[in-house]
């Protein structure tokens, strides 16, 4: 009977994660790249990507911070896909690290293309009054920052605890079944 019970919670434990590797192996991620990595405010940078959709669904829009930050620029992506765009930086930008965002909705609901934003990041050095001045940022940047709010970081934590619970019902069951067999391998009389 315990053994039958391992075995059940064995099973129920490697469904969740068969599903969960599933879901996450099927989707193509936009991608996004920039010419350079380190830029001053009222720079022209250009934006690469692939895997944005092409039908039944917006323009691809290139922000700055998060998914509802500043438009910098926007890109219709030609067939197959691909984005290519030049664009300026703002000229206001404060010196540090920025998360630059490729997004894109589907034009019928308005929810976000599944595999989108494409991401990047970008340190920011120098301010518009040096680079009018001529003169170079030297001191560390700031941090990088975050384009996440508390409550999209708590998105995860389901898919955390569902993991969790399924590795702990998968070692139970593995437990369950290794103590039924090496019960059964033993005599009777404990010799």
């Amino acid at each position: 009977m315990k053994r039958k019970i391992g075995l059940s919670l064995i099973f129920a434990a490697a469904l969740p994660l068969v599903a969960a590797s599933a879901a996450w192996a099927c989707g193509v991620l936009a991608t996004l790249k920039l010419d350079t990595k380190v830029a001053s405010p009222g720079q022209a940078v250009t934006a690469t990507g692939r895997n944005y959709g092409t039908s039944n669904v917006s323009e691809v829009s290139i922000r700055l911070k998060s998914r509802t930050g500043q438009v910098v620029s926007t890109v219709t992506p030609v067939a197959g896909g691909a984005i290519s765009k030049t664009f300026t930086l703002p000229q206001g930008m404060d010196p540090g690290w920025y998360v630059v965002l490729a997004t894109q909705t589907t034009l019928t609901t308005g929810t976000p293309k599944s595999g989108t934003p494409g991401r990047t990041t970008v340190r920011i050095q120098g301010s518009a009054k040096d680079a009018a001045a001529g003169s170079a940022w030297t001191s560390p940047p700031a941090g990088p920052s975050s384009g996440s709010s508390f409550a999209s970081a708590l998105g995860s934590v389901p898919m955390l605890l569902a993991i969790a619970l399924s590795l702990t019902m998968l070692a139970g069951g593995w437990m369950l079944v290794t103590r039924t067999s090496r019960s059964a391998s033993r005599s009777p009389l404990g010799i």
